[in-house]
């Protein structure tokens, strides 16, 4: 394996790469490790030594299937790979992307704006938002915002309005994000016209699944008798499409091609956020974020969360071999990070070829799944104990209650607490349909409030850790290739129902076509 490429000044050069023997080296001390449980009793300052602090967040990596020279030469080989230049090097604009020829500048979102030109940017667009949010948030006309958006312009989004609803003191914000017309029809249900505006946020301003959604939204308000362009906002690194579309110019807030889909959760695209939590608590969240960049950019790399974080994620999926990773938050207001993780590290980090092109030879990104505790107990937790497949899980929650019953919030960490230590420990009942093998590895990242400001920091660290992941699996974690094939078939798809079928270009999925168009014929002539 090949890993550890780093990018170069403003163009990618190379820093070399793992040595072979390295590797190997990592391989066999993962192969040895002994079992968490005889690690802790060997070690009785365990928990201590394999738990980092940072910005509000207390992870604890302690029951993962790691031993203490494990993590020493884990943190080495990050600092031969050069990890520290390739984070300094992303803060300082150079081309990370190189595929795409593009810098990874999401930092520079919440930076302070004397820092760069990229920042003083960002932050004259945040402002605008600013603004309009306030107006938004200040008119009593306006009941719903609803934004109509998909991939990064949904899940970062959808996650943070949910995740601080707390903090909520605006309209109801409602999200868009698939074509299928229930989507759009179950968020409208209820709504008026008159009382709703609808912010459009796309990239490129030509996602199909959006533009689709956004006209039919656009025909809703029109058939009300309104002037639609006053409902109407757009999010984008297209300002001139959007023009096109009809937004109006003081309704448009920009981001550029520098900020990736889901790392823009700190830009424009957190309007909808803004408009439900408020301009304050929205700059408080930024200011988390910017505090975990401090520390990404400073902290020495054994006592750096997000290159802890990554080295354990980077340790079960490629030296361990575990194909998947359970995230599992125990807080009802975190349910949508799984969902939001998914795009992040999946399409970051699911690649198949290195940064110049060759084929992998391991394991990239995990497949990344999951479901608030305690439900997820009476539901996959079976597996999780007693399947064949060992699932790494990070469990998540915070000190502070989220609700108003104290009582229920012990019971919630007990659980998740209870949890961890049984997927460690085990249970050698002499039972066999009640014998837990044990020794399956999980984290705890335990906050010390959700606010505004510890949130930002999550995300924040998430983001950095998926970049880190990328480094050292030497893939390019900033472009997204995968999703576009399957889009652009389906137009090809799109334009065969419109003749009637695909003609002499028969494909794989022609019989299917054929039927269907015959079934919804039959179905539309009912």
């Amino acid at each position: 394996m090949r890993s550890c490429g780093s990018f170069g000044r403003r163009r990618a050069t190379s820093l070399g790469s793992v040595k072979p023997d390295a590797l190997s080296h990592l391989v066999n001390l993962a192969q040895s490790v002994p079992s968490i449980a005889e690690m802790f009793h060997a070690s009785p300052n365990r928990a201590e030594a394999f738990t980092v602090d940072a910005v509000g967040i207390h992870a604890d990596f302690s029951r993962q299937r790691i031993s203490g020279d494990l993590w020493a030469a884990l943190f080495e080989s990050a600092k031969e790979c050069g990890i520290e230049t390739n984070i300094a090097r992303m803060f300082a604009g150079d081309i990370m992307n190189v595929t795409e020829d593009r810098a990874a500048l999401h930092t520079a979102l919440r930076a302070d704006a004397s820092t760069s030109a990229e920042a003083r940017w960002a932050s004259r667009q945040l402002q605008k938002v600013r603004e309009c949010a306030h107006a938004i948030r200040s008119n009593p006309n306006i009941h719903t915002v609803v934004n109509i958006g998909i991939g990064g312009s949904d899940l970062g989004p959808a996650m943070a309005t949910r995740a601080l609803r707390r903090f909520a003191s605006g309209p109801e914000v409602r999200f868009v994000s698939n074509v299928d017309a229930a989507d759009l029809d179950s968020v409208l249900t209820g709504l008026q016209p008159q009382n709703t505006v609808f912010i459009v946020s796309s990239k490129t301003f030509t996602t199909s699944e959006t533009m689709h959604n956004a006209e039919r939204a656009r025909q809703w308000v029109r058939a009300a008798g309104g002037e639609w362009e006053t409902h109407f906002y757009a999010a984008t690194a297209r300002p001139e499409i959007a023009r096109e579309w009809g937004i109006r110019e003081a309704n448009i807030f920009e981001f550029r091609d520098w900020v990736g889909g889901r790392f823009s959760l700190s830009s424009v695209i957190g309007f909808p956020v803004m408009c439900a939590i408020g301009p304050d608590s929205f700059d408080a969240m930024l200011a988390g974020m910017q505090d975990m960049d401090a520390h990404v950019a400073s902290a020495p790399l054994h006592r750096n969360l997000p290159v802890a974080h990554a080295l354990v994620w980077f340790t079960n999926a490629v030296l361990h071999g575990y194909s998947t990773a359970a995230v599992v938050p125990y807080s009802h207001d975190l349910s949508r990070l799984p969902a939001y993780l998914q795009q992040l590290v999946m399409e970051s980090n699911g690649k198949g070829v290195y940064v110049d092109g060759d084929a992998v030879a391991t394991a990239t990104s995990p497949v990344v799944w999951g479901e608030p505790g305690t439900n997820g107990q009476h539901a996959f937790f079976q597996m999780l104990h007693q399947g064949t497949q060992v699932v790494p899980v990070e469990f998540i929650s915070s000190v502070e209650p989220l609700g108003s019953d104290h009582e229920a919030h012990d019971i919630l960490i007990a659980n998740m607490m209870a949890q961890s230590e049984a997927l460690a420990i085990g249970d050698m009942n002499t039972n066999p349909h009640r014998q837990f093998l044990g020794n399956r590895p999980s984290s705890i990242l335990m906050l010390d409030a959700l606010s505004p400001r510890t949130f930002g920091a999550l995300v924040a660290m998430y983001e950095h850790s998926t970049a880190i992941q990328g480094w050292l699996l030497n893939v390019n974690s900033f472009d997204q290739f995968g999703v576009e094939l399957g889009k652009t078939m389906a137009v090809s798809t799109l334009n065969a129902f419109a003749v009637g079928g695909s003609g002499a270009d028969e494909t794989l999925t022609h019989p299917l076509m054929s039927w269907y168009l015959a079934h919804r014929k039959n179905i539309s002539n009912e």
